[in-house]
């Protein structure tokens, strides 16, 4: 598990989950999990040096909330790293479902679901990222922001474009 790969190498290390609303953000799930709404989290500004989210920000609704309640929590130099579901020929993200005012789901393309690693729920995908977000992301506040593009076949990364994007945030922030 790559949170424990982090945990025997570096201290100071925070593992948080998403369990909708049955746990407030911030709190302990039944399992011994930290809770987080990556939308309202519970640190502290300026607090962590990284954040790390792998497939997370497709799930929510408001991303560009999450984008920059990232970027409060980290210091100075700090970057966020994480992996989405990401269209390199798509200009613009798009767009599968959004939450209208009543809190009602309106599908706009076929739903897509993706499994969760807590439960055996799945978890519905809003968005596929297209080269929009990273200007989305300069806007939340990053200073600098990149796509890694990688491919392997020693590691078994075989499949179609995969990307890895780092958010650095500014030293006079």
């Amino acid at each position: 598990m790559l949170y424990q790969w982090f945990v025997n190498r570096h201290m100071n290390v925070v593992e948080s989950e998403y369990s909708g609303m049955t746990v407030p953000s911030g709190k302990k799930h039944a399992n011994g999990l930290k809770i987080e709404d990556l939308t309202r989290l519970s640190f502290s500004d300026n607090q962590f040096d990284f954040v790390l989210s792998f497939d997370i920000f497709e799930h929510i609704p408001d991303f560009l909330k999450a984008f920059q309640e990232c970027f409060r929590i980290l210091r100075p130099n700090g970057r966020l790293f994480f992996t989405v579901p990401f269209d390199v020929n798509s200009e613009k993200n798009i767009v599968r479902a959004v939450v209208k005012g009543n809190n009602e789901i309106e599908h706009l393309l076929p739903p897509e679901y993706h499994g969760n690693t807590i439960s055996s729920d799945i978890c519905l995908s809003f968005y596929c990222f297209g080269w929009e977000m990273l200007d989305q992301l300069r806007g939340a506040g990053f200073a600098n922001v990149d796509a890694h593009l990688y491919w392997s076949q020693r590691f078994g990364y075989l499949g179609g474009d995969q990307a890895v994007f780092v958010a650095v945030k500014s030293s006079s922030t």
